[in-house]
């Protein structure tokens, strides 16, 4: 029993999964809110989170950002584009990007 409880206390946190439907492009990636847990101490350096995000047929590093119960994520492209994803606590979700004028917006839907 003490076995099976320390496994399941040392065990890795499980991370959200959010799955989107925007403007019939699908996008999922995953936010681990144990990541944003402050360092152990002050002299710690900055960690940078990142999530993979699969989008349509291409994928891309991109940094997670949790706050309060918005989530998303933003990267800067190969190409220096900047993208932003906002999604909300209801589960509409706006995605922009620098190189278009138009943001592409939809649901999506957590995971577990």
């Amino acid at each position: 029993m003490a076995a099976l409880l320390c496994a399941t206390i040392a065990g890795p946190a499980v991370a959200d999964v959010i799955s989107c439907d925007l403007s019939g492009v699908p996008v999922r990636f995953a936010i681990d809110a144990s990541q944003f847990a402050p360092a152990q101490h002050p002299a710690d350096p900055p960690r940078r989170q990142i999530t993979t995000v699969q989008m349509g047929d291409t994928a891309f590093a991109a940094e997670p950002v949790i706050l309060g119960d918005t989530q998303g994520f933003w990267a800067t492209q190969a190409d220096g584009a900047e993208v932003l994803f906002v999604m909300q606590p209801d589960g509409t979700a706006i995605y922009t990007d620098t190189r278009n004028a138009a943001p592409m917006t939809g649901t999506c839907e957590v995971l577990q």
